[in-house]
C-alpha cells in the first residue's frame, strides 16, 4: 500500500519519539495559558519524496489537543522555508504566540539538526520495504486516507463494515 501525507514520528519510533520530543513549560507568559506544550513532529511518509520539511504540531497537555500547526523547511532557500502557521490545519487563538516561541526554539542548531536527523530516519524507514514502520502505517489507515490511531482506525473500519 502506498502511503502519503504526514505521520507522527512518535508513532513510527515510539520510545525515541517520547524521549526526544521537545516540550515547553509555560508559566506566567502573557497571552498564553500556563501549560506544558509538546512539539509533536510529523514527517512525510511518501516514498521517494524529498520535501525536507517537518510539521510541528504544538500539543497542549491540559487541553489534550493541538493548538498550533507549524511548518518548517530544512532548506532555508526553500520557497516557503517557515516557520509559519500551516494554512491547511486549524489554529487556536494561541497559535501566533506559540509560533513566536517555536521560532526561538528553532534558533537552536542542535534541535534543528535532531529534527533533520529524524526526517532522514523516517525517509530511510519508508524507503525500506522491510522496515516495521510499514506495519504501523498499514494499521493506521483510516477512512478516506485519514491517519488515525490504531483503536480509532479499527472502530472506523468496523462502522464501514470492513
Amino acid at each position: 500500500m502506498k502511503h502519503t501525507g504526514l505521520f507522527p514520528f512518535v508513532h513510527l519510533f515510539p520510545r525515541q519519539g517520547v524521549a526526544e520530543t521537545r516540550s515547553l513549560t509555560i508559566r506566567g507568559f502573557p497571552d498564553l495559558p500556563d501549560d506544558d506544550y509538546g512539539l509533536m513532529e510529523s514527517y512525510c511518509v511518501e516514498a521517494g519524496c524529498n520535501c525536507r520539511r517537518v510539521m510541528l504540531n504544538v500539543a497542549s497537555r491540559r487541553r489534550q489537543t493541538i493548538v498550533a500547526s507549524i511548518s518548517y523547511a530544512f532548506d532555508r532557500d526553500d520557497e516557503y522555508p517557515g516557520p509559519f502557521m500551516d494554512p491547511l490545519n486549524p489554529q487556536s487563538r494561541y497559535a501566533g504566540v506559540l509560533l513566536e516561541l517555536v521560532e526561538q526554539v528553532l534558533a537552536d542548531p542542535a534541535y534543528v539538526a535532531r529534527l533533520e536527523a529524524h526526517y532522514y530516519q523516517v525517509k530511510g524507514a519508508v524507503n525500506d520495504p522491510t522496515h516495521p514502520c510499514h506495519q504501523v502505517l498499514a494499521q493506521s489507515d483510516g477512512p478516506d486516507g485519514l491517519r488515525l490511531p490504531n483503536r480509532q482506525a479499527r472502530r472506523a473500519r468496523a462502522r464501514k463494515g470492513r
